[in-house]
């Protein structure tokens, strides 16, 4: 059977069938861009972590927010990264299993094989615009906490996606065809909303805009490439335009640059003692 190549804006559905090189080069681009890294860093800091704490991280991918969390309670602490996609946890084992205080297994989101009242801090990351049902995800990230124990989630709005380049209305096609995409692509404004309809106490909300700047980070996160074939397929008849914004595209980088970026929501709540 062959592999179909991953699209990003569907590909992390189902990983494991799906080209999971494109994946793997993503996630590991983002980790060096500043805009992600500054989101991160508070996510974990709102968890407010301490020694001996047991942490869940879901939709953990290649686990370096599992290796992050597990800082943030040792010594004693337990950090455990939860994923669907075997392949994506065999290469963050082989980058994370053997720290302190990390643990990885496969699991469904929806249903997490974890005990209620089980752990002091929880969190998701770019995970619920992928999955079937976010408002059960909550629900089940609420039941494993602690009574006082913290939920953080971090999720784009697709409603807010921008790219500066040229020809406003192939620019538009192609934001709208990579917004559609998702299965929750309005899933970052409703967070707030979502988090308080499960009872917790404490709710707050934060937005961080996450920025790439240039055609070749654009390209990285936010497939735009894949995005703009997608966009020809479906409208043969703007073939001409759609190659003329490519190539504004291309000539713009090497002149002023392009830049692309998303909205992203940090919310999160505690759960009442």
């Amino acid at each position: 059977m062959t592999i179909p190549d991953a699209y990003l804006a569907t590909g992390f559905r189902d990983v494991d069938n799906s080209d999971i090189g494109k994946l793997v080069v993503c996630l590991k681009f983002i980790e060096e861009l500043p805009s992600f890294e500054a989101y991160k860093k508070v996510s974990i800091e709102r968890l407010g972590l301490k020694a001996g704490d047991t942490v869940v991280d879901l939709g953990c991918g290649l686990g370096f927010d599992v290796s992050r969390l597990a800082k943030a309670v040792s010594p004693g602490g337990s950090s455990i990264g939860i994923d669907m996609s075997e392949e994506l946890l065999s290469e963050a084992r082989r980058s994370f299993g053997d720290d302190e205080g990390v643990f990885f297994k496969q699991g469904d989101v929806h249903h997490l094989e974890v005990p209620t009242n089980s752990v002091d801090g929880i969190r998701i990351d770019r995970t619920l615009q992928h999955v079937q049902d976010p408002q059960s995800v909550i629900s089940e990230m609420v039941r494993v906490l602690k009574p006082g124990g913290r939920l953080v989630c971090a999720e784009p709005d697709w409603g807010t996606f921008v790219i500066d380049a040229g020809d406003d209305e192939t620019t538009d096609s192609v934001i709208q065809t990579w917004k559609r995409s998702f299965m929750n692509p309005y899933i970052g404004r409703q967070l707030l909303r979502r988090v308080r309809a499960e009872g917790l106490e404490h709710t707050w909300a934060d937005g961080f805009i996450l920025l790439a700047d240039g055609t070749k980070a654009a390209a990285i996160v936010y497939d735009i490439y894949a995005t703009i074939d997608k966009v020809r397929t479906e409208q043969e008849e703007s073939s001409q335009a759609i190659d003329d914004w490519i190539r504004a595209l291309q000539g713009r980088e090497d002149q002023a640059g392009v830049t692309a970026s998303v909205t992203l929501f940090l919310v999160g709540g505690q759960k009442c003692r």
